[in-house]
């Protein structure tokens, strides 16, 4: 069936017809297993969206990812953790008085590991604390004044012009063809984005992409305009529009994305001819409420410039520095934001200079960090995620507290079912709104009863990732070679198993970031299953299939997911990055 039929003739629906959908889905996503489960003991202390998610979501997972989503967490701990397998930030300020006059913010650093190898991260809050917020989460005048002519000036740095800023449309950076790319204007000094085109709603991507499952373009093919403008075998980024009822026609994609591969930002201040190392970066950008697709979009058009700026300034940086620059790039982004009348956007994005990788967050969009294993005897592949960012949600104690001392209220469903919110005032109809997200970019009015933009910071290192868990690998398996089976006819004993001595070249460190869409439906651990295939196919392999592919499939995945728990009333937008993080960009 061609995918032009899967919609309703009176297009009333966005969603994609179901039996279609299984029909895709059935033959291609086998692999990853996924079994549609109702979450039902969510504990109300989960820091995930829901106080008990799952009660009413239906949601694509494994039975030992069921186990992890209805894991109980307690507010008791330091650590506040994304799913039971997955650690992440928490979330917590502390302050010292340094004089009679002045407190100073001082990040309390979160050492945390993950459970599979023990790998070790820091990562600390950049919310300064309640006791040195100022009583709003909206920027002040003098600020927004300074952040405007600072994202100017970078703008300007970067080479932008009116035409690249886009100032009049709302969706320039969904272009699917967008001119840049394809050499149809200059581009910014720190390169051309990946940007994300709709997997359904745009003819030339669908071509594109069923090429490319069919094989008839490749990776090098300089005819496909999908493959310069969202994705290479290395780096990927797709979208589907959701649904919200009415036309379709009249439906608004709120969600952006982009990838930067390479993120060339010293050229933005000056040509650069020295040898650097790599740089990436990619992200996601949620827009929500009346305008929010204004928002995002302004987000998209504005940070590599901005960060890029300010990461410029200096020749060498320590990650502290790299750290506060990621706060102040998201504090300036949100207070030059164009969120007057309404409209706010979540921020979820993940820099890589050269080793380390620096991931922040704000809203309930998430980043991940990710290792794929080969076992260098039995070719047996494998996959881990070691990080995953929290989703910033109104419940958390540390939030919770912050909304409440800011006067705000935070609504928690009756049974513990449903999504927890801000409460606050819609500039635009007046009536009591609710935000579910505790951070995010935009939302002024938001603001005003303590939701901020300040993201939450983690700091890995991809050497020391692949040493910790070759090291692991090697140490289990020569463990376990020491026990002996015994041969109870002869007596005889043998090694219970031959070990493989796992290298540099067997484990692969990769990312990807996804809005809510997605991960309403697809677990986490899933989407890195399939997005490594992906990357790391065997291209002699019958059934490999490319990176661009992988988001497809995910993203219908979850169409399918909203189309069978909503019956087609709903869908949210849905929207990933994704980039290998050692391959030359």
């Amino acid at each position: 069936m061609h995918r032009a039929s899967v919609l309703r003739s009176s297009l009333t629906l966005s969603h994609l017809n179901k039996k279609y959908l299984s029909h895709r889905l059935g033959n291609r996503l086998a692999h990853l297993e996924m079994t549609r489960h109702l979450h039902s003991t969510t504990s109300s202390s989960s820091s995930n969206g829901n106080t008990n998610r799952g009660s009413t979501k239906k949601r694509y997972a494994t039975t030992a990812l069921i186990a992890s989503a209805t894991a109980s967490v307690s507010y008791a701990g330091y650590f506040l953790f994304s799913s039971a397998a997955i650690p992440a930030v928490s979330g917590e300020s502390v302050t010292e008085e340094t004089d009679a006059k002045r407190k100073t913010a001082v990040f309390k650093e979160q050492l945390s590991s993950d459970p599979t190898f023990g790998y070790e991260y820091v990562g600390f809050d950049s919310y300064p604390g309640i006791e040195l917020d100022d009583g709003t989460g909206v920027a002040t005048a003098e600020l927004k004044a300074a952040s405007v002519k600072n994202v100017a000036s970078a703008l300007d740095a970067a080479g932008f012009d009116e035409n690249m800023r886009g100032d009049k449309s709302e969706s320039t950076t969904l272009n699917p063809n967008h001119a840049l790319r394809l050499g149809l204007g200059a581009c910014p000094t720190y390169g051309c984005p990946f940007l994300p085109s709709d997997v359904h709603y745009n003819d030339q991507t669908k071509l594109a992409l069923e090429e490319l499952r069919k094989k008839t373009i490749t990776a090098d093919d300089n005819k496909s305009s999908l493959l310069k403008t969202s994705g290479t075998e290395k780096a990927a980024t797709l979208t589907l529009i959701g649904y919200k009822g009415g036309r379709m026609e009249d439906q608004i994609n709120q969600d952006r994305a982009f990838v930067l591969s390479p993120f060339m930002y010293r050229n933005i201040m000056k040509e650069d001819s020295k040898v650097r190392p790599v740089a990436r970066l990619l992200g996601v950008f949620d827009g929500h409420a009346r305008l929010g697709e204004k928002v995002s979009e302004y987000v998209v058009k504005t940070l590599p410039a901005l960060l890029g700026s300010k990461l410029v300034a200096k020749e060498e940086l320590s990650n502290q520095e790299i750290g506060k620059i990621l706060q102040d790039t998201f504090v300036e982004i949100d207070a030059s934001s164009p969120a007057d009348p309404s409209g706010g956007c979540t921020a979820s994005i993940v820099l890589q200079i050269d080793s380390n990788i620096y991931i922040a967050n704000a809203g309930d969009s998430r980043s991940f960090v990710a290792v794929h294993i080969i076992d260098p005897i039995s070719k047996a592949e494998t996959t881990h995620l070691i990080y995953g960012t929290r989703e910033d949600k109104p419940h958390l104690s540390f939030e919770r507290l912050r909304v409440e001392a800011m006067g705000g209220n935070v609504y928690i469903p009756p049974g513990g079912k449903g999504t927890t919110r801000v409460l606050y005032q819609d500039p635009t109809t007046g009536s009591t709104s609710g935000l579910a997200m505790s951070r995010s970019l935009g939302d002024w009015d938001a603001g005003d009863v303590g939701v901020v933009p300040d993201p939450t910071i983690a700091i890995l290192n991809i050497k020391d990732i692949k040493s910790k868990v070759i090291e692991k690998l090697n140490t289990s398996c020569q463990d376990k070679a020491k026990e002996v089976e015994i041969d109870p006819a002869t007596g005889e004993s043998t090694p219970s198993s031959d070990c493989a001595t796992y290298g540099e070249n067997d484990v692969k460190v990769f990312t990807f970031s996804a809005t809510d869409g997605l991960l309403d439906y697809i677990p986490e651990n899933s989407i890195a299953e399939h997005v490594a295939k992906g990357l790391y196919n065997n291209k002699e392999a019958e059934q490999n299939i490319h990176l661009l592919t992988a988001c497809e499939d995910l993203i219908y995945a979850a169409a399918q997911g909203w189309q069978e728990d909503k019956g087609g009333r709903y869908r949210d937008d849905i929207a990933i990055s994704v980039a290998d993080l050692e391959s030359d960009p």
